[in-house]
């Protein structure tokens, strides 16, 4: 077993108080987050434990726009949605974190039902459907509603990833590079290899 020195000790807690900080910061913006949302139930989401997750789960540029209580795999916790997926988070006493997440673009459609008091959201992905129980009979609606228009929007050009070229397009583009003068023969040689081994 390794021994540490003090320095060691001293390094390694400094970098947990800074990680710490760097949480709370995080677990801070968020709340702030969900507070701007002006959702109806929204005092009762900060009191739960999958939002203190909500630092460890969340990409450091992922906004959260709406939220949601309920049960799924029966088990009760929260539906995030955000910029970029649809996250569900249940922090269990016994069994500890369950997390699956959902991106916006395997949604095929999402729906909703409600009954007296309670509803439910329904998340069809390919091949799967996932179903949210006991969600305030409201707030299934408009979650459902949101999420539906804002899949619906037209995705913005510059956040759409671009396919890559195929390697044929690539060989192609080189020999009019080539062509044109801009690469040497031994230029050209070493692209065309490079290319090619990907093949």
């Amino acid at each position: 077993m390794k021994k540490h020195s003090l320095v060691d000790i001293q390094n390694l807690l400094q970098e947990k108080v800074v990680e710490d900080r760097s949480k709370n910061s995080r677990l801070e913006e968020i709340k702030a987050e969900i507070k701007s949302l002006n959702l109806d139930n929204i005092s009762t989401f900060f009191g739960r434990k999958e939002i203190n997750e909500l630092p460890n789960i969340l990409a450091h540029n992922e906004k959260i726009d709406n939220i949601i209580q309920g049960t799924y795999n029966k088990g009760q916790g929260i539906l995030v949605s955000t910029n970029r997926r649809l996250i569900f988070i249940d922090k269990g006493l016994l069994y500890g974190l369950k997390v699956e997440d959902f991106p916006l673009d395997k949604i095929s459609s999402i729906l909703y039902e409600t009954g007296l008091i309670f509803g439910t959201v329904k998340i069809h992905t390919t091949g799967n459907i996932a179903t949210i129980e006991n969600v305030e009979k409201s707030s299934a609606r408009k979650f459902a509603e949101f999420v539906r228009d804002k899949s619906s929007r037209p995705k913005d050009p510059a956040t759409q990833i671009k396919p890559e070229p195929s390697i044929l397009d690539q060989l192609e583009k080189l020999g009019k590079l080539k062509e044109n003068g801009i690469l040497t023969d031994l230029e050209f040689s070493e692209q065309k290899k490079k290319l090619l081994e990907k093949l």
